[in-house]
């Protein structure tokens, strides 16, 4: 049966994807996450396809620009892995053109205040709790056609603590109406801190901020991530009542897998 020009097709009704990242923190899990640094949809499909429950595309201290970035995601949309995003800077037209191309949620660097916490978080909300432009144009794609009555609920907002400033505001930051947690910069926090390690979560002094910052989640219901360098630090950090993990890097991970095979080849060839 032929289907004549002047018919319009059908409006395909979809039901905004869930953030399975709420469910698992809503189960009292916690969430294991990869970090992207490489811009290439390629290394992102295949890090994705090994099972993490999120994938983190770097935009901060990354090499992808915004271009390669939505590649990127539609690789990680073939998974059911959760597309993040960490943006360069608290800046809202990219905050909010990362949201239209369908990132489930964002890390915002370098929040040391209310006032900027606010301003990142007014920047993922629509109106009335943000400033959010309406152009959802992947974000329907991907999420549904009803994202945009969904959008605030399911967007997930981590803003960074990576400041002695951060932490001494730090109960204003993670009280911001709208802000679902933070996630630790650990080396940044002990650089401002004067610490000679540089994330040496040995070191008493930043093990010291990571409770008080763990403190102020756990009193105020919120989400802390934080990246493990070893799994026995993940489990650590875990139990220490961190919900958002990376345990890996995928340029760390490309090098260090290309050390161990010269090495273990040279044994051999000589």
């Amino acid at each position: 049966m032929l289907v004549r020009a002047l018919d319009k097709p059908k409006k395909i009704s979809l039901k905004m994807r869930k953030n399975k990242l709420k469910q698992l923190w809503k189960e009292g899990k916690t969430a294991i996450n990869a970090w992207l640094t490489i811009p290439s949809a390629w290394t992102a499909e295949t890090i994705a396809h090994t099972g993490f429950d999120a994938i983190t595309i770097d935009m901060q201290h990354g090499l992808a620009d915004y271009q390669t970035t939505l590649s990127m995601l539609h690789a990680i949309s073939t998974t059911d892995a959760v597309p993040l995003a960490r943006v360069p800077w608290n800046e809202p037209a990219t905050i909010m053109r990362l949201l239209d191309a369908g990132v489930y949620g964002l890390v915002c660097p370098m929040v040391n205040s209310r006032e900027e916490a606010e301003a990142f978080v007014g920047a993922c909300r629509y109106p009335p709790l943000g400033f959010r432009s309406y152009g959802p144009i992947r974000a329907n794609v991907y999420a549904g056609d009803d994202y945009f009555e969904n959008a605030n609920q399911t967007v997930i907002t981590l803003a960074m603590i990576e400041t002695a400033q951060a932490l001494e505001n730090l109960e204003d930051i993670v009280t911001t109406p709208g802000l679902d947690g933070v996630y630790v910069g650990t080396i940044d926090l002990s650089i401002s801190m004067g610490l000679a390690g540089l994330g040496d979560l040995n070191d008493k002094k930043l093990q010291n901020a990571l409770n008080i910052i763990m403190t102020q989640i756990n009193k105020h219901d919120c989400i802390a991530g934080i990246h493990a360098s070893t799994p026995e630090s993940a489990k650590k950090l875990s139990e220490q009542g961190f919900r958002l993990i990376t345990p890996v890097n995928d340029t760390n991970l490309l090098r260090d897998a290309a050390i161990n095979a010269l090495e273990e080849t040279r044994k051999w060839i000589g």
